[in-house]
């Protein structure tokens, strides 16, 4: 997290102002972040799930992006065990909502990813 009065995060604060989609993309930004937006997508997971479907995370970067997640309210965490040891992670609205975004995202690469 940025500190407040950093002309980074100044200046991030003034893009976001002038261009929603710099504002979209800094949510969405890190490696793992629309990877693991489409693996929720398919329904609700374990933290050991999600690293067992995404092998070349490791579980500092996942716990991480998740916590981004988390705190963009794209994410619910929720506890999967009555005594609460192990958690669950879901789609909320808003993480919902990035639906056709994350589709048109994938289109463009499908259409133009040189690799593929």
């Amino acid at each position: 997290m940025r500190k407040t009065a950093s002309t980074n995060y100044i200046n991030e604060q003034t893009l976001h102002g002038l261009c929603d989609a710099a504002y979209t993309l800094s949510v969405l930004s890190g490696r793992w972040k629309l990877t693991l937006l489409v693996k929720l997508k398919e329904g609700k997971k374990r933290f050991s799930e999600l690293k067992d479907q995404i092998p070349a995370i490791t579980e500092r970067v996942l716990a991480l992006q998740l916590k981004e997640l988390e705190k963009s309210g794209l994410i619910l965490k929720q506890k999967s065990t009555p005594k609460g040891q192990l958690y669950s992670y879901e789609l909320t609205s808003l993480g919902i909502s990035l639906d056709q975004v994350i589709q048109s995202l994938s289109d463009w690469g499908i259409a133009h990813n040189p690799t593929v």
